[in-house]
């Protein structure tokens, strides 16, 4: 894209609808990516009990 292309091109700040976002929410929590995530929560928590009392920082 060249930059008169960019200069051109309309910006808007206007928020869409807030069912467009409750859709979009929907859809994510479908997705393979947050299925991943939600699946390593136990590994996190359990990560963090164990380096609970650690001293991380010198």
């Amino acid at each position: 894209m060249t930059t008169s292309q960019e200069s051109s091109r309309k910006i808007s700040l206007e928020m869409k609808s807030e069912v467009h976002y409750q859709k979009a929410a929907k859809s994510y929590r479908r997705s393979q990516q947050y299925i991943e995530m939600i699946n390593l929560y136990p590994t996190l928590q359990n990560t963090l009990i164990e380096c609970k009392d650690e001293n991380l920082i010198e």
